[in-house]
């Protein structure tokens, strides 16, 4: 697979497909040669086999921060052309399902309009780019990192970094939480400070070569230097830089960033790194990072005083274009018009003045995305599933909610689980890092019957990958044994 998507990527750049996507556009699915189907991928135009002669498109949204306006204009596209079926991902971004090609002029033409676009979503490029949902406004941040993810995500755009060895994932945050999750990430950057020149100077320590798909899982690595908010553009540059020139390309399951560093060491590649960047770093300096074990569903006070954002859980991210068109309306009408996506697969209405507060509160969508939902679902993440992923091997969305329920009814309501689930070795839904972790598995009965299954890990979180602790459990069992594994962990 991999000499063949690199010689695609040789014929023809990705990039290089747009006019012959309007031609297929008129011509139908049927006119589409199969590599032609993977530099599809270059706008964001999946094609799944689950799902023959659609696309899922899915979209860049820097820093999960969009517009009421911006919204509506997805849902229009979900509504019209999409079966009204959105998902929101753990990259604080949407996905669209069910788009024919005869549609998607129509579609650009209407993301374009409100300023989003899907370029370079899709395979061997640098995804969105994340950041703090609460970026600006959270009371106890350190700096607003947002303008710079939502620099990176668009500054890079372009034929520069169009042909990576594979796919690259980055997230700036200024938070001290960690809440976008730096060290799953092949760039990851938190708030640090050091001081430069007799000034105490705000910037970023930087972790590479995070990745949690396939055999090796791996959290990012420390490179050891100090970066200032000024040099975080270049940086990311010049890191793609060498990993675009340098990368494997040989075998797919081996040319992440990961695998690079692990050939070099870190010395060596940041050397490499520094050559590009063009001048030498700093070293580190103070990290700025306190523990992080919450979420950002709920009631969160702001930097301004008297507003609020409140934050509203979306199961496991799958909503649909009536859900977030009245998420647009509450945002216009109880806040300004703007709107958050979180890596925990839910959104946030921020501005909300403490006033209005109740009422929305009282809306009817807020008991069904509920602010204050119980603790075994308030961290619940779960990866596409097989309904529209040929890779999973269950539906792990319906089954991961099943368990997750059937949990809250056996354990405090205040006990928050970080529930993280994938259908499989992928990975997309981050079970290497949950508190409690499950990868789909299929498994044989006595009787010769076939059961959906999970692998169980434990004790994972954004600074330790979680252990294997069970394999193969059935799914109506999954619930008692994660119960009991709590109770173990809370020293019960």
């Amino acid at each position: 697979m991999a000499v063949q998507i690199e010689t695609i990527k040789k014929v023809k750049n990705g990039l290089d497909v747009l006019p012959d996507l309007y031609r297929y556009a008129r011509l139908g699915f049927d006119a589409i040669p199969e590599d032609e189907l993977e530099r599809l991928k270059w706008y964001g135009l999946l094609h799944r086999k689950q799902t023959p002669g659609f696309f899922m498109q899915r979209l860049r949204i820097p820093n999960g921060i969009l517009s009421t306006r911006q919204m509506r204009a997805i849902v229009s596209i979900s509504r019209d052309f999409g079966r009204n079926t959105m998902d929101l991902t753990t990259r604080e971004n949407i996905q669209l399902r069910w788009l024919r090609i005869e549609d998607v002029p129509e579609v650009f033409q209407r993301l374009q309009n409100v300023g989003l676009t899907s370029q370079q979503t899709g395979l061997d490029n640098y995804r969105n780019v994340m950041g703090c949902p609460l970026a600006g406004l959270h009371h106890a941040e350190i700096f607003n990192a947002a303008p710079i993810a939502q620099s990176v995500s668009l500054a890079l755009l372009g034929r520069e970094f169009s042909d990576l060895p594979r796919k690259f994932n980055i997230t700036i945050s200024g938070c001290s939480h960690d809440c976008a999750h730096s060290r799953a990430n092949d760039i990851g950057m938190t708030p640090a400070a050091k001081e430069i020149n007799g000034y105490r100077v705000l910037g970023f320590h930087v972790a590479l070569g995070g990745a949690l798909g396939g055999t090796s899982p791996q959290l990012g690595q420390d490179a050891g230097i100090f970066l200032t908010t000024e040099q975080a553009l270049p940086f990311c540059r010049a890191v793609l830089t060498v990993f675009r020139d340098n990368g494997s390309r040989e075998k797919r399951t081996e040319a992440r960033l990961k695998w690079l560093i692990r050939e070099w060491g870190m010395p060596r590649f940041m050397a490499e790194v520094e050559k590009v960047f063009g001048q030498a770093f700093f070293s580190a300096g103070e990290s700025l990072l306190i523990e992080h074990s919450g979420d950002h569903l709920g009631i969160h006070q702001q930097q301004e005083a008297g507003f609020v954002t409140v934050g509203l859980l979306v199961p496991v991210g799958r909503t649909n274009a009536e859900q977030m068109v009245e998420i647009a309306d509450l945002a216009d009408a109880y806040g300004t018009g703007e709107l958050r996506l979180t890596p925990d697969q839910n959104i946030l209405i921020p501005n909300v003045h403490e006033t209005c507060l109740e009422r929305l509160l009282a809306e009817p969508l807020l008991q069904v995305l509920q602010p204050h939902a119980p603790g075994a679902l308030r961290g619940l993440v779960s990866c596409t599933g097989r309904d529209y992923c040929h890779f999973a091997l269950s539906d792990t969305k319906e089954l991961s909610l099943q368990v997750a329920t059937e949990l809250a009814s056996l354990i405090p309501a205040e006990r928050r689980v970080d529930l993280k689930v994938s259908g499989c070795v992928h990975a997309c839904g981050q079970h290497h890092v949950g508190e409690i972790g499950l990868q789909a598995q299929r498994l044989r009965l006595e009787d010769g019957t076939i059961v959906d299954a999970f692998d169980l890990f434990v004790g994972g979180n954004h600074q330790q990958l979680a252990t294997l602790k069970a394999r193969k459990i059935p799914v109506d069992q999954l619930a008692g044994r994660i119960a009991a594994e709590l109770a173990v962990m809370d020293g019960e």
